[in-house]
C-alpha cells in the first residue's frame, strides 16, 4: 500500500473561494480543494509513482502496474492495468515514466475537481445526499 503521506497547513493555498471558480479551472483549484501545497501534490503523486515502480528503474510496465494493482486489491479481471498503460504511453514505448504518469494524474484530478463541481451546486466543499441524488437522476 503506498505510505501515507504527512500533510501540515504551513505554505498551502487560502481556500476562501472553495468551491467557487469562474472561468478555466487549473491544477491551484485542485490543490485548493485537496488542502495541498504543489510540493505535497508532487511528493504524492512521486510517492504512488514509486509504490508502482517495484524495480526502481524509472519506468512502470504492465506487471508493475497489475502488481501494484493487486495490492491495492483492484482484482486483475477489471483490467486497469492494460487500461492505464494504454492512456498513459504516450509515446507508445510499452511503458509508462514519471512524466507520462504525472500528465495523466494531473488530468484525472481537474476531471474529478470539475465532476465534484458540477454536482456540489451549493458549493459546500460537500456533496450532499440531495445533490448526489439529482446529479444521478439527471444522467
Amino acid at each position: 500500500m503506498p505510505p501515507p503521506m504527512e500533510s501540515s497547513t504551513e505554505g498551502k493555498p487560502e481556500s476562501s473561494s472553495r468551491g467557487q471558480n469562474s472561468g478555466q479551472v487549473t491544477m491551484e483549484h485542485v490543490l485548493l480543494a485537496l488542502g495541498e501545497t504543489a510540493e505535497e501534490r508532487e511528493l504524492r503523486i512521486r510517492s504512488l509513482f514509486n509504490f508502482f515502480d517495484a524495480s526502481n528503474d524509472g519506468y512502470l510496465d504492465y506487471l508493475e502496474i497489475e502488481s501494484g494493482l493487486r495490492a491495492l486489491q483492484i482484482p486483475a479481471e477489471y483490467k486497469y492495468a492494460r487500461d492505464l498503460l494504454q492512456v498513459c504511453d504516450a509515446n507508445s514505448d510499452g511503458r509508462v515514466d514519471y512524466h507520462e504518469f504525472k500528465r495523466y494524474m494531473d488530468d484525472k484530478e481537474l476531471e474529478l475537481y470539475c465532476i465534484f463541481q458540477a454536482i456540489d451546486v451549493e458549493h459546500s466543499g460537500c456533496i450532499l445526499p440531495e445533490e448526489l441524488w439529482d446529479a444521478l437522476v439527471a444522467v
